[in-house]
């Protein structure tokens, strides 16, 4: 299968999202920190009974906001449909202790016909 999902062709296949979990105690983010490659969507999912976010620290510090997801409600999710190759840490405004990091490399090339 090799991420492609069941019942398409391979012209139109969506990869399935890289999933994230938002936690209540440490590390918050589980993983804390991932790499996935770029192109790859990324889903947050918000399974506690608070509103969090999921925001990318160059919204605050430099105004290279690469994803800010508002207010992610309970059992609310927040997705990107990827992102280019770089660093990510990213935070909870709500809740500053609350901190991940994301990898984002190139993507894999795909396999040669035989």
């Amino acid at each position: 299968m090799g991420g492609w999902a069941l019942g398409l062709g391979l012209g139109s296949a969506a990869l399935p999202p890289f999933q994230i979990t938002i936690e209540s105690s440490s590390p918050y983010y589980m993983p804390a920190s991932a790499t996935v490659s770029a192109g790859v969507p990324i889903q947050w999912d918000n399974p506690t009974a608070s509103h969090h976010t999921v925001t990318h620290d160059g919204c605050e510090l430099d105004g290279s906001c690469a994803f800010d997801s508002g207010s992610v409600a309970p059992n609310g999710s927040f997705a990107l449909p990827g992102l280019p190759p770089g660093r990510y840490p990213y935070h909870c405004t709500l809740h500053p202790i609350m901190r991940g990091f994301l990898t984002v490399t190139d993507p894999a090339p795909l396999p040669s016909p035989t």
